[in-house]
């Protein structure tokens, strides 16, 4: 099926690695611009150089600052608005998942926030006011199995992603007729690079394989497989959220798309 991306303009944040790359790589197949975002230059362009994108564009979007160059500088390279926004860019910002809820300081809560949670809120309210001048507009928030299943550790991260799931409703609620839709993916355990580097780590083999890793990690009880037997794949998300940014998808918004293979027990 022809998803209709080619020429569209897009944003993806977080793509010089993991899953963003993918996201990236995938949309510049189907023939959309893409801007290849992170805060590493060298390794940013290296990926943009790849796929061909329109371009990059570097910043930390944990401050309002820095929001505003990235958008400024992927406006730039895409002469023209924003038609698709992919905020991507997270991640534990503290560096530890693995401590109890009373253990969390309210300043690690703070900062998990502005790397999860309100990177979105930034950019959507950059981007989308010229999605709605225009008639049309996707915007596509990469979330976590743990935002509706939380784990008992590492809170102050489940909690940011579940903020923004709250964010995409009602964003979605308030662009009432306007062509621009919202929605989240929601990934389970995903073999992206950084699970890779830290599974390499944990059993001290820096050649272990994809399936090494996953294998080990079960063995082990690290976590449970979920119920297709195996994690998921970057490219699999990608898919997703091509499929969402399509203009074909219009009837589509303040979903959740949960892409975890059944790990969330839930019938929504």
């Amino acid at each position: 099926m022809d998803l209709q991306l080619a020429g569209r303009r897009a944003l993806v944040t977080g793509s010089s690695s993991g899953i963003g790359e993918a996201i990236a790589r995938m949309f510049a197949q189907e023939g959309g611009a893409v801007v290849v975002h992170g805060r590493n230059r060298d390794r940013a362009e290296k990926v943009a150089a790849d796929i061909n994108a329109a371009g990059v564009a570097i910043g930390d979007l944990s401050t309002d600052d820095g929001a505003v160059a990235v958008h400024a500088e992927a406006r730039g390279a895409l002469g023209g608005h924003i038609e698709i926004l992919v905020n991507n860019a997270g991640g534990s910002a503290t560096g530890n998942t693995a401590r109890a809820p009373i253990d969390i300081s309210a300043g690690d809560w703070i900062t998990n926030y502005h790397a999860n949670a309100l990177p979105s809120v930034r950019l959507c309210r950059l981007a989308v006011p010229d999605m709605v001048a225009a008639g049309w507009g996707r915007v596509i928030q990469v979330s976590s199995a743990v935002a509706v299943q939380p784990n008992n550790l590492g809170s102050d991260y489940s909690g940011a992603k579940a903020a923004l799931n709250n964010f995409t409703v009602s964003l979605a609620g308030s662009l009432r007729g306007v062509g621009v839709t919202v929605n989240t993916i929601s990934p389970g355990i995903i073999m992206a690079d950084g699970m890779i580097r830290w599974g390499r780590k944990k059993f001290g083999d820096d050649n272990m394989s994809i399936e090494e890793i996953t294998q080990r990690m079960a063995a082990e009880k690290v976590f449970e497989l979920p119920p297709v037997g195996r994690l998921g794949t970057p490219e699999e998300l990608a898919l997703v959220a091509c499929m969402l940014a399509s203009p074909r998808a219009g009837f589509i918004t303040g979903a959740n798309y949960r892409v975890d293979g059944g790990q969330i027990r839930s019938v929504n």
